[in-house]
């Protein structure tokens, strides 16, 4: 008690100060109307302000559940669309493909031999040698499996080769790349006759088990004819962008080595 009197007597001009101050400024406030509504604009505008950076923080802290859920329903979109095309196409009858949604959560994309990780695996029934797809066309192949990930072997890396074909009139060849530029690969295999133009649209050529027929690939950037070997070389811009790839599908081919029995038993034939 003797301190608190103490504490008083120490402060007292000051406590008089803020105590007149607070009366002046609620006199002002309740007489004024002027200042009152000035006080009560000012007020209103803070606490908007606070609530819409706080909206922000909660829709930022929001985003993963929101992205997750969009890829879930694309998966979910995507097997439905498969069976559709098995069930109305002909030609689709047997295939047997369904999608897997993964996050990447590393990703080597700057070097020679890239590689990204994903965060599906043989618990998922994925596997070596099955595609993955991005939402914008094809990313690569898996490389390897362990029960919760998998890596990755992107079309930016020298090692991978996949089937490709021109979607405008079908002629078909290899997409490989030359460890330059992450946003380019070439087109090979394609006979110097056939008529190309800027911006022709590159797929899937539907010749691997590994994936279905008109995934997209990118874009022709340039061309120009090699006269000693009398095909094209064709560079292509990639719809993938390395730089900015932040979940993928995983294509599973049902029908996988059933196909691959038959390739290998005519392979043997032939040797």
């Amino acid at each position: 008690m003797k301190n608190l009197l103490n504490f008083i007597v120490k402060y007292l001009y000051t406590i008089v100060f803020i105590l007149f101050e607070i009366i002046c400024f609620t006199l002002i406030f309740t007489a004024n109307n002027y200042h009152k509504v000035s006080f009560l604009n000012s007020s209103n505008r803070l606490t908007a302000s606070i609530t819409e950076q706080w909206s922000g923080i909660n829709e930022y802290l929001s985003l993963k559940h929101t992205n997750d859920s969009i890829i879930a329903d694309n998966q979910k979109l995507k097997n439905q669309l498969e069976r559709y095309r098995k069930d109305n196409i002909p030609a689709m009858e047997s295939s047997g493909f369904e999608y897997v949604a993964a996050r990447v959560i590393s990703a080597n994309v700057n070097s020679v031999k890239n590689f990204l990780t994903i965060n599906k695996g043989k618990n998922q029934k994925l596997n070596q040698e099955m595609g993955v797809i991005g939402a914008n066309g094809i990313v690569g192949i898996i490389y390897s499996c362990s029960d919760k990930y998998a890596s990755v072997m992107p079309i930016i890396n020298p090692e991978i080769r996949i089937s490709v074909k021109l979607k405008k009139n079908e002629y078909f060849g290899s997409l490989s790349w030359d460890g330059e530029n992450n946003n380019i690969a070439i087109l090979n295999e394609i006979p110097d006759y056939v008529n190309l133009n800027l911006g022709d649209e590159v797929v899937t050529s539907g010749h691997s088990s590994i994936f279905p027929e008109g995934i997209p690939v990118g874009v022709i950037n340039s061309f120009s004819k090699d006269k000693s070997s009398g095909f094209y070389k064709i560079l292509i811009d990639l719809y993938t962008d390395y730089n900015n790839i932040n979940y993928v599908y995983v294509i599973i081919n049902n029908n996988y080595y059933e196909q691959i029995e038959i390739k290998n038993t005519i392979t043997e034939e032939n040797d």
